[in-house]
């Protein structure tokens, strides 16, 4: 064998055994696509955004996407995450799917919510299937109930709701892209109706009717730029509310000062509600108009 012959040899040797070395995933690992994930998410005290967290390193904010004239999405996995208002999804977020094209082969949404999540997952999979748009995955995770009027979130925060095991649960079952959608029976469908029939909507609302202000705000202006439909304002005469509101209560919720109360009165009017692993600032940038 000649010398040139047998360097060529010894090179295409050694190179086989490198690659017997690492195995046939190292390989596959470089020549694999990876999956590209979209993720949208509405919140008002931080619980969404932290799941959202979960999915994508960058989630996007619905308010924020909801400015752009272009709202086709194109990915491998798109995902929506936000809270049960009522069984129902947040008005801004129906918008978004109303409005929006999501192009993919595998959607999910995850619903936070408090006491009860009733029929919440039977909605939403009504409203995009009459918006043409298919979930392959829509579930739910039980969270703090940031709703003031009935709760206090003092004792919320008390309960361990286990949201790490949910967590778990929820990255296994989209890492797998498992197909979900649960049913409710006849029972459960009729006792969510009863429950709902009793309870008057709350939606829409004007905000002027929902806060007031007292003595305690410093202007500080937090709540101006966490409000999702830019309903409140500084004026002459202090902060003032005006325009169809979401009920969102990211105003009261982020209030420093506890300045903002709801006129028709609160469980616990003292008490406030942001995840812990979200900061005002991160409200701010998600909502601010």
């Amino acid at each position: 064998m000649k010398r040139r012959e047998a360097l060529k040899y010894m090179g295409t040797s050694a190179m086989g055994m490198a690659f017997a070395s690492l195995g046939a995933s190292a390989f596959t690992s470089c020549t694999e696509k990876r999956k590209k994930r979209l993720v949208f998410y509405f919140t008002a005290t931080g619980n969404s955004l932290y799941v959202a967290r979960h999915f994508s390193d960058s989630p996007l904010s619905i308010p924020q996407v909801m400015k752009k004239d272009n709202l086709v999405f194109e990915a491998d996995e798109i995902g929506l995450i936000f809270p049960d208002y009522q069984a129902k999804a947040p008005e801004i977020v129906r918008r978004f799917l109303e409005k929006a094209t999501l192009k993919a082969p595998y959607l999910f949404t995850i619903i936070t919510y408090g006491a009860w999540a009733c029929n919440v997952v039977e909605y939403w999979n009504q409203f995009a299937l009459q918006n043409n748009v298919r979930f392959n995955y829509i579930t739910t995770i039980l969270m703090v109930d940031n709703w003031l009027p009935s709760f206090d979130m003092n004792e919320q925060m008390k309960m361990d709701k286990q949201e790490d095991e949910q967590l778990k649960q929820l990255t296994k079952d989209i890492s797998e892209e498992k197909n979900y959608i649960p049913v409710l029976s006849e029972e459960e469908r009729k006792r969510c109706e009863e429950v709902l029939r009793h309870i008057p909507s709350i939606f829409p609302v004007k905000s002027e009717n929902l806060f007031k202000v007292n003595d305690n705000c410093v202007d500080c202006g937090f709540c101006t730029r966490v409000c999702p439909k830019s309903c409140i304002k500084f004026t002459s005469r202090g902060i003032t509310f005006e325009g169809d509101c979401e009920y969102c209560l990211a105003c009261i919720q982020n209030c420093p000062q506890k300045a903002i109360k709801l006129k028709n009165g609160e469980r616990n009017p003292e008490a406030r509600y942001r995840n812990p692993n979200v900061s005002i600032n991160d409200i701010v940038r998600a909502n601010q108009q």
